[in-house]
């Protein structure tokens, strides 16, 4: 029996030894853990896959630049993955369907590099709503307690990792990487129907959805910890397309976004005393909030034709845009002042007196030829009553300690002060 028993431990136990080893070699996340062998492992075609979270997670710390750029999907596909044009470099560290709980474990690890100089974090309403906290990837990443070895472990000891490595190999030995979300060209009429399928099931969200304060005040806690240690801290609200906008107003949600608008100003004010900048990358004080959204210009822009084929110039489809339009942003944060009307600085302005021109905006789009046909569409859908219901998911005293504990890890002024220095 005894010999039975251990050939059967010995069996598990090579078992677990080849998975791991399996998973670690391939790597399909690119933690570091493996070599890239060509035509095997080389190209990483799953890297993205999860939302990212395992990669940024990893990758924080490892990188040389100096301002990290964060958010959700549209951090990263509306931004390029590094920025050199930048003071100190940029990296890109957004996370696919990112939330504020998500958002504020990754602010505290990467506030643990004493060179970070700025931290740049992408807000609009979604990110703060009541639901589910964290992504099935994110308890495996190192974004669950700032650990990157035991991260590592979990990582190759995950059966989600098994399953990206197959198909990293496969792809490599095929040479058929999986198809990109947003491309250059398109079949005639995809792009287009991208835009035409996204208002209804986005009205249907914003009628239901909730914004949560607790989720504020998990993600500012760091913020806060960020700008009181010398990193400059700059937010900016999404420009998504008026496709996309259309529809918090049209679910009767305009005052909940003018009192997100209002309430991130009052937030982003607090954090400006806090401290001052060590090494400050934009013009302003230690908070800076710039809000890009509200049928500002390049969220008017015609929508792509029926049949073209061509990507949009501004937008991938309604709720996410083009590198390019990032960059513009960048541009209009580094220089501290709106361009081409593009821009409003909401730590220099009362967000009330904004207000009416975002109506008066909203208003002139909805007279264009694009905004009746948009207008004609969800009218339907506007004689409806009730919504689906919302769960509201709350954030435990564990997960607030633990959060704590991360904040508390963050380097110091002085270590800034002498990291610069170098």
């Amino acid at each position: 029996m005894q010999l039975y028993t251990r050939l059967f431990l010995i069996i598990l136990g090579s078992a677990l030894a080849l998975f791991v080893a399996f998973n670690a070699l391939v790597d399909p996340y690119d933690t570091g853990t493996g070599p890239r062998i060509a035509g095997l492992t080389a190209e990483k075609t799953r890297v993205h896959e999860d939302g990212r979270r395992v990669q940024v997670g990893h990758q924080i710390g490892q990188v040389s630049a100096g301002t990290l750029i964060t958010g959700s999907s549209r951090t990263v596909d509306g931004f390029p993955m590094e920025v050199e044009d930048w003071p100190g470099g940029l990296w890109n560290a957004g996370i696919r369907g990112s939330n504020a709980f998500e958002l504020a474990h990754l602010a505290a690890i990467a506030g643990r590099e004493a060179d970070l100089r700025c931290f740049i974090v992408g807000l609009d309403m979604a990110e703060f709503a009541s639901g589910e906290k964290y992504k099935p990837a994110f308890p495996i990443s190192r974004l669950a307690d700032g650990r990157r070895l035991v991260a590592t472990a979990r990582v190759t000891l995950s059966p989600n990792t098994f399953a990206r490595a197959v198909q990293t190999v496969q792809e490599n030995i095929t040479g058929t990487a999986p198809e990109p979300p947003f491309r250059a060209v398109y079949p005639a009429g995809e792009q287009y129907r991208r835009f035409m399928n996204t208002p209804l099931p986005t009205l249907s969200y914003y009628r239901a959805m909730r914004v949560s304060p607790e989720r504020m005040d998990f993600l500012f806690s760091t913020l806060e910890a960020l700008a009181r240690e010398g990193v400059q801290v700059i937010g900016y609200i999404h420009p998504v397309h008026a496709w996309n906008e259309e529809a918090i107003f049209s679910a009767g949600r305009t005052q909940a976004y003018f009192d997100f608008r209002a309430e991130m100003a009052a937030r982003f004010a607090a954090l400006e005393q806090a401290g001052e900048p060590v090494s400050a990358c934009v013009p302003g004080g230690a908070a800076v909030l710039w809000d890009f959204s509200g049928y500002q210009p390049p969220s008017t822009t015609p929508l792509p034709a029926p049949d073209q084929t061509i990507s949009h110039d501004v937008y991938h489809e309604p709720a996410h845009y083009l590198p390019a339009l990032g960059l513009q942003m960048l541009a209009v944060m580094q220089a501290g002042e709106p361009i081409d009307g593009f821009g409003i600085n909401l730590s220099q302005s009362d967000p009330r007196n904004s207000e009416a021109a975002i109506l008066a905006r909203r208003e002139a789009y909805r007279s264009t030829p694009d905004g009746e046909r948009l207008y004609a569409m969800l009218a339907p859908a506007l004689t409806e009553t009730g919504s689906r219901g919302w769960q509201s998911v709350g954030i435990s005293h564990a997960e607030w300690r633990s959060l704590i504990a991360l904040n508390g890890a963050i380097a110091s002024r002085e270590e800034r002060l002498a990291a610069s220095a170098d």
